[in-house]
């Protein structure tokens, strides 16, 4: 009989086609034409003052990619590092949160992760008035592990609180950034984590009666 070989990556359709998406958009960036990347990018990423501009009609320029800039940051990368690094926690995490949850369940809270991410920066600025943009999938890839933890471990609490303290001493600290640009949104890191996290359970009792019921 033929021996069929393994897949390259014993992973799930959502988590490749989230991978394939997010190579496929920086790839573009890079092809572009210099000011058409930086106006990609500029109005993709999520800076909270833009965005509470936009909603409340402060400003009306580019309305519509800065109203879904929220959702478009996470697939925007600084660099092939950060993309690669970020891939690779996906990569990661979601396989086992897809394979919980399936398709449309993981999928979900992957982007609600993403959004309260972005919610935990305009949070920040409230506080502090720092202007950020920020890029990158770091914060729903912060939900799936929080989402991982609430599944795998039993002392989970420990671990919640060693990830908040991490990231509270990267943002504190001063690790290296750009000029006036920070260079990890930590806040955006605990926001992600604690949603999926908290959230987490609920998806997985939907999954579970959709399975139910189908069966």
């Amino acid at each position: 009989m033929p021996q069929i070989s393994p897949p390259a990556f014993n992973t799930t359709p959502t988590v490749l086609a989230l991978i394939a998406l997010n190579v496929g958009v920086h790839v573009v960036r890079l092809l572009l034409p210099e000011h058409w990347a930086l106006m990609m990018t500029t109005l993709g990423a999520f800076s909270p003052p833009w965005f509470l501009a936009t909603a409340t009609g402060a400003q009306s320029d580019y309305v519509i990619p800065l109203l879904l800039s929220p959702l478009t940051y996470a697939f925007l990368h600084g660099d092939l590092l950060h993309l690669a690094i970020n891939m690779a926690f996906l990569l990661a995490f979601g396989t086992a949160v897809e394979r919980r949850l399936g398709r449309n369940k993981f999928l979900g809270l992957y982007v609600v992760c993403a959004l309260f991410a972005a919610g935990a920066s305009v949070a920040l600025f409230y506080g502090t008035q720092e202007q950020t943009f920020m890029v990158g999938a770091s914060g729903a890839i912060s939900g799936l592990f929080g989402a991982v933890l609430r599944l795998t471990m039993r002392r989970v609490y420990a671990a919640v609180a060693i990830f908040i303290v991490l990231n509270l001493i990267m943002g504190y600290t001063g690790l290296p950034s750009m000029g006036e640009v920070r260079a990890i949104a930590w806040e955006a890191h605990i926001g992600g984590f604690l949603a999926g996290f908290i959230l987490m359970p609920l998806f997985d009792r939907a999954a579970r009666q959709l399975t139910r019921g189908s069966s």
